[in-house]
């Protein structure tokens, strides 16, 4: 079964190095449908929508759509490789683009890594005198054989992440190549809080490059923002429950001031991992205690949640204790009443 999940992030950016107290004021909307698995393989097709305000540029936008194919490789690493199309528009100018992607990403312990690399083609904006502003390629086209001038970067960077006391951490450093873009190292750090089921808050630093599509200015910047989220396109897949290792006991405590405890019981385990709806549906490893205890402490909402659990890797299920019930997008989840 597909697996449909829409994000959409609103937040300002203070960006004062090259141009002391500018601000820029965004918004991101994206899609996200994930194919059913094909045995190590299976695919995704993502739209993404940004607007951005600045002190130098009133209005640009830019809309992509991307395909890409991921392939496991072993467990908890995989390859992937994607192409997509799109415009931006800046400066009452639209201009199409297209993309060629490609990446590797795994997992050690509690840390997740990923390489990519991202090549863009575009067309060049007139400079004054109707030249050229940016380096650009002779391309010819296979149905018309003749020669076409256009823009070209690539970004190549690396990321890591992990989650620690209900914060999402994530880090990224890259470079940009061109032939006649200077090049600039790229970098971010981001901390994501859900605050309730669907929304988080993010908070960024680091450094931007000038963006070529768009032609808005790059520095260093600091951001905060909101994100809004629906839908299951991270929940975990449906596998077989013969495959489960039972586990022995569940319990969510009461309010602290950092949030909540959850604790799972499995003796025999040697990682254990939950997902829920409060967690955006990206896995959180607990921490092994004393006597087969596992826990975390995690900011949960009173309500109705639903939750999944699982150990070393295997099946996903409903917590111990719970009625397992299947979602719609078919994996098995448990509903808890948190108060």
């Amino acid at each position: 079964m597909t697996a449909l999940r829409v994000v959409y992030v609103v937040g300002v950016m203070a960006a004062g190095v090259a141009v002391p107290g500018a601000a820029q004021v965004g918004s991101s909307l994206g899609a996200a449908v994930r194919s059913p698995p094909l045995g190590p393989v299976h695919g995704e097709i993502t739209g993404q929508a940004d607007w951005i305000w600045s002190h130098r540029i009133a209005d640009a936008a830019v809309v992509t759509g991307d395909a890409r194919i991921y392939a496991a490789t072993s467990a908890g690493t995989a390859l992937w490789f994607g192409r997509g199309v799109g415009a931006g528009w800046t400066l009452g100018r639209r201009r199409p683009l297209d993309r060629t992607m490609m990446g590797a990403t795994a997992r050690w312990g509690r840390v997740r890594f990923g390489l990519s690399i991202n090549s863009t083609i575009f067309d060049p904006m007139p400079a004054a005198g109707g030249g050229e502003t940016t380096d650009t390629l002779n391309l010819v086209r296979a149905d018309t054989g003749r020669s076409e001038r256009r823009t070209a970067y690539t970004d190549a960077s690396v990321a890591s992440g992990w989650s620690m006391a209900g914060v999402q951490l994530d880090l990224s450093i890259g470079r940009r190549f061109s032939k006649t873009i200077p090049e600039v190292l790229l970098w971010g750090v981001t901390a994501s809080r859900p605050v309730a089921p669907g929304i988080a808050l993010l908070a960024s630093i680091g450094r931007s490059g000038t963006d070529p599509v768009t032609a808005l200015p790059g520095s260093r910047y600091f951001s905060l923002g909101i994100r809004l989220s629906a839908g299951g396109g991270s929940e975990p897949a449906r596998e077989s429950r013969s495959k489960a290792t039972a586990l022995s006991a569940f319990r969510i405590g009461p309010p602290r001031l950092t949030g909540r405890e959850v604790v799972v019981q499995a003796p025999e385990a040697k990682l254990v991992e939950l997902a829920g709806d409060f967690t955006d549906w990206r896995p959180v490893e607990l921490e092994a205690g004393p006597g087969g205890i596992w826990r975390t402490v995690l900011p949960i909402a009173p309500g109705i949640h639903r939750i999944s659990v699982r150990m070393d890797g295997g099946p996903w299920q409903a917590p111990p204790g719970i009625r397992p019930a299947a979602s719609e997008f078919g994996a098995e989840v448990g509903e808890v009443m948190v108060e």
